[in-house]
Formats: structure tokens, C-alpha cells, sequence
């Protein structure tokens, strides 16, 4: 509700005393006790913090620590970006944990302790004691800990392995380890070394994909291959770099003589100039290329100019193990067996999954998996219908796009369906879930679209859009033909809704979704200016659940709702049961909601309305008119016609002549307007003002509390100024209730309890705060401040000169978890401390040992 504080007509001692008031009320609530700086303390560069979450952070000149609630010390060994006791790094920190228990969270910090190093969380769980010199924390598989010049590694589970000189990981089994100048191989689940022999090194695939038969290890300074057991796959003869690394049968990453080779491990024979093709080794004799298989025996004969990877070095993707080979300027096909696929008699070969698509002079054909021809074109292309991100996959789908000139058609092999080419685009249709199993197709010429499934069966033609209905289920689709929107199931292949909207929304309505069509009406139709627009309501089957035009609808609460709706050149109302879809039909002029879920105003002539039972089907006594109602806001001339205001927490506002009143949802009075301000229910209690003389604009009012029977809780003996009017809500906490007097310039507040009526806290401080989400209260008297609970128990006595809160304590939101203030940071006798919850005081005092 919006207030005229003051008028030019008061006299200027009024205005002083307003703007005195005004100043008073907002210096209250932006309280300079809320700090999110650090305080500075004593000599320069030395500060304490609040506690938040059970940490205090302390800068010591050059030093920066935290203390806990005890006093104890907690010292971070690094600067990290991580912020220890963060907001945001204790949710990343939550979300890891969550997402991912198999694994160590990565938003943790190192600490000290008698210098030794343990890790955190960033809200202070001690999740490793420091036990250790150093701690490598990169990896989230385990920690790598170090203690007297050793290491060992920790993982999730919390075992670990014992302490070597040295550790690296190999496969999560076996670790590779260092001790006496050697590299061994340990076995975590047998926990102990398996090699007997010491060696210079080892290395091996960690993202070849799947566990390796075998390992690369160093002798001498020469490299060669063993497997777990120790057997000496390839003997220790080459030079070796960490790249190219395989899981196969085939080595690429050694080298002899600085030449680099390739050596089957099986045969240990040695390859030079070749190239590795999907486990196949393709090799050059006599200019002619051949290949090698996984045995080391030979694959594909060496009769060919070129070997490839089907659709190498382009954006189109394949599966199946294929090759396309080159002879006499011809392609052809072989798999990874060497068996002829497609003989070399070919300008063009492509590979589409099991497809083929084959270009001989003008002829481009499409072969099935069984390599016969299923389809052909005479100067045209054929392509695989998602060609253009092929890369991502074929979606599963058998489909191919026909080119002819500039033309697109398409032909799906499973129905053996063939549409001539005759669009200018023809793709996957792109819906919002990428993972949705059923897939179609959308196909435009001259900016009109035609929609097929993957059968290619005609959905939709000629269509000037296809969409998604926001907010709607996967079945249901939107189109757009000749200017206007229509609804199409997927799922029954029909249209649900022809295209004679010029919207369509997804609407809720108590505890289901509707489908709401909106509709212009032609401007000769209208009723009046506002009258442009009416709407359809359906189910998600298509079925009309409204058979009228409807102007509005309005949510009583989840079982019903208010509509209207056209009737020519009127308008009506129903009320609508969302359970069973049946409706009431209302006979009046007008109905209005009125934020109840028991009863509506309803008008035979939109000007004096009654109150009407939603359950009895009844009136209620009683007439009040529907200024409010309508124009949101009182008469400026208030008469003896009472008007009503909407409901909250099962009451009304009523206003006449005579003031403020109240009406309950049975339509009974339950207070007569007499009021100059009445607010609404907050819980079960409402403020209520009076005046001098009656008058709703003076500078101050007498407050009282009534509950929901009228009956007074406190009396009209508190002072309440006209700055504070719009800011009411502000006096309530949760059971109790903020009291405030003024006396003279000053202005004092206690606490009463709107159960029982009483005093919690006298009238006689200067500020009562609620902080840390209610928990507490911060008081102050005499320029002292203290703390209260909310029941009005002092916890720290009136006494302080200064108490530093951290910011979201004091500044209430409703979204922070509530934690405890104490230890409370506090100034007295000229010294910053921090005191408990029982008075005492933490030990600790900053520059003092």
C-alpha cells in the first residue's frame, strides 16, 4: 500500500519532527555493527574477523591463520584459489562429494599443524591429519603423501600403500615403485613387490582405454616390453618416447638408431615407413601398399597405389572395419580380413555404417549391408541423410538424401520408400533432448517445410514452421500454416488442435498441465477496447475442457479455478472443479478472486458486490463495494459504502468512513471499521492504528495487536510513526512482536509475545534486531549493545561498546542456513575479544601469547 507521509499543510515544527523520525528509523536499520571488512585492531596490520561456520580469520601482521571455537589454531599451508570457509567452495565442495563419492573432492586445502601437513575441506573437516611433509593432492584417484623422504599413496577407501623412495601409478593394481636406486613393480591387491628385477624405469598407456597385457620398462638405458609376470615380450634393445602409445599388438613409440619403427610383439619382427590404421599396419613394397594384421600376418596383399580410412580427412564419420583401397585410379573395399568387399572398379567409394555408396562414370548407387543395390541415380548424389554432422554418428538411422541438380529427395532402405528430389533442404530434425529415440525428418522448398518420420510417411506438409511446445511434452509438436498455430501428436500421427491460433502455451492448472489456444478477435467483434483476445482450453489429448470462448482464468487453489468467458456480445463465469473438470456456472455481472480459497465477490452491477461461498454455493450476508477490487486502490473520499480488499492468511480488510475493520472467510465482522490504519494478517496477529483526532496523515499513531477474533493482544499504547507505516511486516518475528514508544526525540522498543499477551523484553532499548535468521536478537540501550534470544532471555548482558557481526548474520536472508554467532566478536574496556554464549571469554587474545 502506498502512503502520503505529509502534506505542504504542516507546520514546519511537524516537518522537523517527520524528517527527525525519517533519519531515526533508517539509521535503526542500516546499523553500522554489520561488518564484512576485517576490524583493525590495535597496531597496524593486525585484525580479527566474526566467526562464520565455526572459524575466525586472524591476520597477525605478516601472518594469516584462523582460530575454531575453542581458541585452537588452524594455519593453510599455501595460497590456493580456493577460499577456506567460502560459501561457493563449500558448495563445490558438497557437489563433488555427491557427484562423484568414488572419488577425492578437488575442492580441499592443506594445513598445518607442528609442521606437518594435513588437508581440509573448505568448511573445516579435517578430512587427513597432519602427519605428513608434503601432500600432492592433483590427482582425485588418490593422494600422493610424503613423510621422512618417502611416499606412498592414499586413496578413497583410506588405505594406502607402504612408503618407497618413489611412486608412480600405472592401472590402479599395480605401481610402479622406487627403492634402492630401482623401479619395481607392487601389486596393491596382493600388497607387495612382483618383480624380482630392478629396473631404470617403466612407463605405460593409462589412456589407451582398457587394461594392457604388458608394460614398457627401461634396463640399461634400453628400452623393451614385459608383461606383469615379468616375461620379456620385446628385449631391451630400442630408444622410446612417451607418445603413440598402444594397447594392441603393435608398437609404435620405440626407436633404433634414431629411426623410428614399428614391432609386432608377438613376432618381435620390426616394420619401418608404415602407418597403423585401426590395428591394422599399412606398409609400402615396391610403391605398392598392403597391410598387417593384428597376428602380424599379411592382410591385404601390397597390389595397391593407396590405402585410406573410409571418409579420411573430412567431417563425415563411420563404423565397421573397412578400408577403401586405390588400383589403376579405381576404389575399391576390403574389411580388416583382406576379404574384397567392392572390387577396384569405382571413381568414388563412401562408407555410411554397413552402407555404400559407389560412383561409376554417371551411375551413383546405394548398397545394402549385403552388398546389393538397392538404389541408383543417373547424375545425381546419395548421401547419408545427417551427412553434414555425420561425425556425431548416423543416429541409427538407414536413411540417404537423393541430390538431383539442386534438389533433394530421399530414400529409406528398410520400407523402400523413394520422394523424388524436390526440396532445397532435407535434415534431422533438431529437438532439444539430443538423446530422444524417436527420431524425423524436415524437408523445405520456398521457405514451406513438410515433416516425415523415419518411415517416410508424410506428417506434416507445407507448413510455414515446426516447433517444439515450450514447456510441453515430447509428443506434442507446434506448426504454423498460413499465418496461424495448430498442435500435431507424434504419437497418434494427427493433428490435435488445427492451425487457427496465433498462440499456443502450456498452462497449470492446480496439479495438471492444460493446453491454452489464443485467439484475436476481429476489432467489429469487440465488446470494448480491452476486449481483443479470447482462448480455448484443452487437455493434452486435444479435448476441449471449456466449450466456451474464455476471456480469463483466474487459480483459486489447486482444486479450482475461476473462468470467464464470451458469450457474444457478454461475458460470463464458471467456476471450475480441476478434479473432475465440471463446471458452475455463475450468474452475475461480474466475479472476482479474492486471494480465498473459500469464497469469491461476486456483482450483479460491478459496483456493490457480496461475498459468495465456494462450498455452500451460497451468498453471505452483508454488501461492500468493489472500489479496491477493481482499481486497487481505497476512494479518495471515503463514504458509508464499505469497501473490501483481498484476503490474506484468512482475513480481509474492510473500509468506510469510520476506518479500518475486518471480515473473516465465514463473512462474518469479526472488527468493525473504527480503525485510522489497519494492516494485514501476518500469522495471527494484525497491527492497528490510531490517531489524534482521527486523522490517518499525523506524524505519529498509537500501534496496538489484535489476534483473528478481534480480540486485543496489546493494547493502543505504543507509538508508531507515520515513516514507518509501509514497513510494518518489519515489527513481526515469527511469535513475538517488536513494541516501540517514543519519548520526546527518542525512540525505545521491547518484545511481547503474541500467544500470551506478555512483556518478553521492556520497552526500553533503542534497537531490537532480529539477526542470524531469527535466532537471536541484537539490543541496544544507553549506546551499549547486547544479545537476546528470541524469547526475550538475555544471553549477553546491555553492556557492550561494539559487537562485529559477519554479514549474513546480521543482514537476515532467508536462504542462509542459520549456523551459531558465538564466539561473538566484541569491544570492551578498549580490547577487541571474543566472548561465549555463557559470557565467558574464548581464549585468545591477538598479540598476546
Amino acid at each position: 500500500m502506498i502512503l502520503f507521509l505529509i502534506n505542504s499543510a504542516q507546520s514546519t515544527w511537524n516537518l522537523k519532527l517527520f524528517l527527525f523520525h525519517f533519519a531515526l528509523f533508517f539509521g535503526l536499520v542500516f546499523s553500522a555493527q554489520a561488518q564484512t571488512e576485517l576490524y583493525r585492531f590495535g597496531q597496524e596490520g593486525r585484525r580479527m574477523a566474526p566467526f562464520r561456520n565455526g572459524f575466525a580469520k586472524i591476520i597477525d601482521k605478516d601472518n594469516t591463520y584462523y582460530i575454531d571455537t575453542l581458541g585452537n589454531s588452524l594455519i593453510l599451508a599455501e595460497e590456493t584459489p580456493i577460499e577456506f570457509n567460502d560459501t561457493y567452495a563449500i558448495e563445490d565442495y558438497k557437489r563433488e562429494l555427491a557427484a562423484h563419492p568414488q572419488l577425492f573432492p578437488k575442492t580441499v586445502l592443506k594445513y598445518l599443524k607442528d609442521k606437518k601437513m594435513g588437508i581440509i575441506s573448505p568448511k573445516g573437516d579435517v578430512l587427513l591429519e597432519a602427519e605428513y611433509d608434503d601432500i600432492d593432492i592433483q590427482f582425485r584417484d588418490f593422494w600422493k603423501i610424503k613423510r621422512d623422504g618417502k611416499v606412498s599413496l592414499l586413496f578413497v577407501d583410506k588405505t594406502q600403500l607402504p612408503f618407497f623412495d618413489e611412486i608412480g601409478y600405472l592401472d590402479g593394481d599395480y605401481f610402479d615403485v622406487k627403492q634402492h636406486g630401482k623401479w619395481y613393480l607392487f601389486s596393491r591387491s596382493h600388497n607387495k613387490i612382483m618383480t624380482k628385477n630392478g629396473y631404470d624405469g617403466f612407463d605405460y598407456c593409462g589412456g589407451c582405454g582398457h587394461r594392457q597385457s604388458y608394460l614398457y620398462a627401461q634396463k640399461d638405458g634400453k628400452w623393451g616390453v614385459i608383461d606383469w609376470n615379468e616375461h620379456i615380450l620385446i628385449p631391451f634393445e630400442y630408444e622410446h618416447h612417451h607418445m603413440g602409445m598402444r594397447s594392441d599388438n603393435w608398437i609404435s613409440s620405440f626407436s633404433k638408431g634414431g629411426k623410428s619403427l614399428v614391432i609386432h610383439i608377438p613376432t618381435q619382427k620390426e616394420f619401418v615407413d608404415t602407418e597403423l590404421f585401426m590395428g591394422l599396419l599399412i606398409a609400402k613394397k615396391n610403391n605398392l601398399y598392403g597391410a598387417y594384421g593384428q597376428d602380424g600376418e599379411l592382410k591385404i596383399p601390397f597390389e595397391f597405389e593407396r590405402i585410406e580410412l573410409p571418409n579420411d580427412n573430412s567431417f563425415n564419420g563411420y563404423y565397421g572395419e573397412y578400408l577403401i583401397t586405390t588400383k589403376q585410379h579405381k576404389k575399391g573395399v576390403v574389411d580388416f580380413k583382406g576379404t574384397v568387399i567392392l572390387p577396384n572398379i569405382y571413381d568414388e567409394v563412401k562408407v555410411y555404417d554397413d552402407y555404400l555408396v559407389t560412383k561409376k562414370q554417371q551411375i551413383t548407387s546405394l548398397l545394402n549391408p549385403n552388398r546389393q543395390v538397392v538404389f541408383k541415380i543417373e547424375h545425381g548424389d546419395i548421401t547419408h541423410v545427417n551427412d553434414y554432422f555425420y561425425s556425431s554418428g548416423s543416429h541409427g538411422l538407414a536413411i540417404f538424401k537423393i541430390k538431383k541438380r539442386a534438389f533433394y529427395g530421399l530414400y529409406i532402405p528398410q520400407t523402400n520408400t523413394f520422394l523424388d528430389p524436390q526440396y532445397y533442404h532435407i535434415q534431422i530434425f533438431d529437438f532439444k533432448n539430443p538423446d530422444r529415440q524417436k527420431k524425423y525428418l524436415i524437408a523445405e522448398k520456398n521457405k514451406l517445410f513438410s515433416f516425415f518420420d523415419t518411415n517416410g510417411q508424410l506428417l506434416l506438409s507445407d507448413v510455414e514452421g515446426i516447433s517444439e511446445l515450450y514447456h510441453g511434452p515430447e509428443h506434442i509438436i507446434a506448426f504454423i500454416k498460413n499465418g496461424k498455430t495448430g498442435l500435431y501428436d507424434l504419437d497418434l500421427n494427427k493433428e490435435m488442435i488445427p492451425a487457427i491460433y496465433e498462440s499456443i502455451d502450456i498452462l497449470n492448472l492446480g496439479k495438471q498441465d492444460y493446453i491454452k489456444a489464443n485467439m484475436h478477435i476481429p476489432e467489429n467483434e469487440r465488446i470494448d477496447e480491452f476486449d481483443t483476445q479470447i482462448s480455448h482450453l484443452f487437455d493434452l489429448k486435444g479435448t476441449k475442457v471449456v466449450g466456451a470462448d474464455i476471456k480469463q482464468i483466474d487459480t483459486i487453489d489447486s482444486k479450482r479455478s475461476l473462468v470467464k468467458i464470451r458469450n457474444g456480445n457478454k461475458v460470463s463465469y464458471l467456476l471450475m472443479n480441476l478434479e473432475n473438470l465440471k463446471d458452475e456456472e455463475l450468474n452475475y455481472h461480474t466475479v472476482y478472486r479474492m486471494n480465498s480459497s473459500q469464497v469469491l465477490l461476486v456483482s450483479e452491477d460491478d459496483k456493490i458486490g457480496k461475498l459468495y461461498d465456494m462450498t455452500s454455493h451460497q451468498e453471505l450476508k452483508g454488501s461492500y463495494s468493489l472500489t479496491y477490487v477493481k482499481q486497487g486502490y481505497l476512494p479518495q473520499n471515503s463514504g458509508k459504502e464499505t469497501v473490501i480488499m483481498p484476503y490474506k492468511n484468512g482475513m480481509a480488510l474492510l473500509h468506510n468512513e469510520k476506518g479500518y475493520g475486518y471480515i473473516n472467510e465465514e463473512g462474518r465482522i469479526v472488527v468493525a471499521p473504527q480503525y485510522v490504519w489497519a494492516f494485514d494478517f501476518v500469522g495471527n496477529a494484525a497491527l492497528v492504528c490510531q490517531s489524534e483526532n482521527s486523522d490517518p496523515r499525523a506524524l505519529m499513531f498509537k500501534m496496538g495487536l489484535i489476534n483473528k477474533k478481534g480480540t486485543i493482544i496489546f493494547p493502543l499504547e505504543y507509538d508508531l510513526t507515520n515513516s514507518r507505516l509501509n514497513h510494518q511486516e518489519s515489527f513481526f518475528l515469527d511469535h513475538a512482536v517488536i513494541l516501540p514508544k517514543v519519548n520526546g526525540y527518542d525512540q525505545y522498543y521491547g518484545l511481547g509475545d503474541l500467544h500470551s499477551g506478555k512483556l518478553l523484553l521492556p520497552v526500553e532499548y533503542t534497537q531490537i534486531r532480529s539477526i542470524q535468521n531469527g535466532q537471536y536478537l541484537l539490543l541496544q540501550k544507553n549506546n551499549k549493545f547486547g544479545i537476546s534470544d528470541v524469547q526475550g532471555k538475555i544471553i549477553i548482558p546491555v553492556e557492550l561498546e561494539e559487537i562485529l557481526f559477519d554479514a549474513p548474520s546480521y543482514f537476515d536472508t532467508h536462504t542462509d542456513t542459520p549456523s551459531d554467532i558465538f564466539p561473538l566478536l566484541v569491544y570492551r574496556n578498549n580490547t577487541w575479544r571474543y566472548i561465549l554464549k555463557n559470557g565467558d571469554l574464548l581464549p585468545f587474545q591477538l598479540g598476546v601469547k
